[in-house]
């Protein structure tokens, strides 16, 4: 169980350490909170659920109020402990979907872990599933009658299963590690990316039966694959016409191979929710690390000029819902202070700075949002498989008006995590909702 614990408590990824090394540039003196109106007047856009620092799940309005706690037993103190994960919103947005880690603080007996799932009031809690096997990602079907999961297995490996939201039998699909995969939109197939050096991708039918198809596609360095929205195309990266490694447009069967760009190291990519731009990242390291890479977003069918985005280095970009706009994390140094008349500059060194800024898909306008930005922990352990997560969770509201963020801000002198409502204008400060470690904001 410590591990768990530790696991809980601190990061597990560089882009953590860089977090850590930027705690000096907390946002100083956010002004909390915005016209005390504006939450009253402004239009409710769906919920926002939230892993709070005391280890439950809760759901609140935009504007901080209608609170709901969904979990009220997490126990972060006693011998006996027990903490929630990331909660996942249903396609209706109606339920959420979460882990629990049980297990005795000394780690003298097995933890449990559970897929949880509760409405969004918390007037039920439902196992679909318990073990002592780690659940490490989940991820509803879009017509929200099962949710697929990920967990670990006795040989080191990951197992992809199957479960209803109320509970009965898992259904084991596929084993094999790492392990990638994208809903069709009919919540029928399921295409999988498995596999480093020795990778495949397949094409999983679900019925009576589950069907394997592998396509004839030699993966690339890629994590993620993705399903069109619309269901009519699959992206995955291979290799193109040359063997070189290309970003690859295909029909639902894996055919009709189309190059959309080729490129040297790693690519992750989503879809716009309309189906008609693709946005991707390329970098020239090839690890699968989570390493930031140049942002594009094309036009599959060609008729529209692909809009770069040339002097940032993004680690992490969401589509809004109305496919107008793309949020992105990126990094960038600041020089180091200019020392005061008679101080010595040698202590004094740049300082690298995570923002979060706004892109028109049309390339027409790059704005800032919040800079300099210190997310927490629990929302830099997503970043490095963001692409994964995108399909399974969202920063923006339905409406494409604001984003909701975890950061680190000054509570009495101290960096506390707390959950804010930023405008994705970037022209009204952040509004402080709750103390919590990462937040997702429903899709209705």
């Amino acid at each position: 169980m410590n591990g768990y614990l530790r696991r809980w408590g601190t990061g597990v990824t560089a882009a953590l350490a860089m977090a850590l090394l930027t705690t000096a540039c907390l946002p100083k003196g956010l002004n909390l909170p915005q016209s005390p109106l504006l939450p009253v007047l402004e239009r409710k856009s769906g919920l926002v659920a939230y892993l709070g620092t005391d280890a439950n799940i809760y759901t609140v309005d935009q504007s901080g109020n209608k609170p709901a706690q969904v979990t009220k037993d997490a126990d972060l103190e006693g011998n006996s402990v027990l903490f929630y994960s990331i909660p996942a919103w249903a396609p209706d947005s109606q339920s959420l979907a979460f882990v629990g880690y049980k297990g005795q603080r000394d780690g003298s007996e097995l933890p449990t872990i559970s897929l949880f799932v509760a409405p969004k009031d918390g007037s039920t809690l439902t196992p679909a599933y318990s073990s002592g096997n780690d659940v490490i990602y989940y991820y509803w079907a879009p017509d929200g009658q099962r949710v697929a999961f990920l967990t670990s297995t006795p040989s080191q490996s990951l197992a992809l299963k199957l479960v209803s939201p109320s509970g009965g039998e898992v259904e084991t699909l596929d084993i094999g590690a790492p392990f990638y995969w994208s809903w069709a939109p009919d919540s029928h197939s399921v295409l999988v990316h498995i596999g480093a050096q020795d990778s495949h991708l397949s094409l999983l039918q679900l019925g009576e039966t589950v069907t394997e198809n592998s396509l004839d596609i030699k993966p690339a360095s890629f994590r993620a694959p993705a399903y069109s929205p619309d269901g009519s195309h699959m992206l995955v990266a291979g290799e193109g016409a040359e063997g070189k490694p290309a970003l690859l447009l295909a029909d639902t069967t894996g055919g009709d191979l189309q190059t959309i760009t080729e490129y040297v190291g790693n690519i992750a990519f989503a879809w716009s929710p309309d189906s008609t731009r693709i946005a991707y990242t390329t970098s020239d390291d090839s690890s699968l690390s989570g390493l930031g890479g140049h942002l594009t977003v094309v036009d599959p069918s060609g008729k529209k000029k692909p809009v770069e985005l040339k002097d940032k280095v993004v680690y992490a970009f969401f589509w809004s819902p109305d496919s107008k706009s793309i949020a992105y994390f990126a990094a960038h140094e600041e020089p180091a202070p200019t020392p005061k008349p008679g101080e010595s500059s040698e202590d004094e060194q740049p300082q690298i700075v995570w923002e979060l800024s706004v892109m028109d898909s049309k390339g027409q306008d790059t704005h800032p949002v919040l800079s300099p930005i210190v997310p927490t922990e629990h929302f830099f352990r997503l970043v490095p498989y963001f692409d994964q997560y995108h399909q399974s969770a969202t920063i923006w509201s339905p409406d494409s008006r604001n984003l909701v963020v975890s950061m680190y801000y000054r509570k009495n002198g101290e960096a506390v995590p707390g959950i804010f409502v930023l405008a994705a204008s970037g022209n009204l400060e952040p509004r402080y909702i709750a103390d919590g470690w990462v937040a997702a904001w429903s899709w209705k």
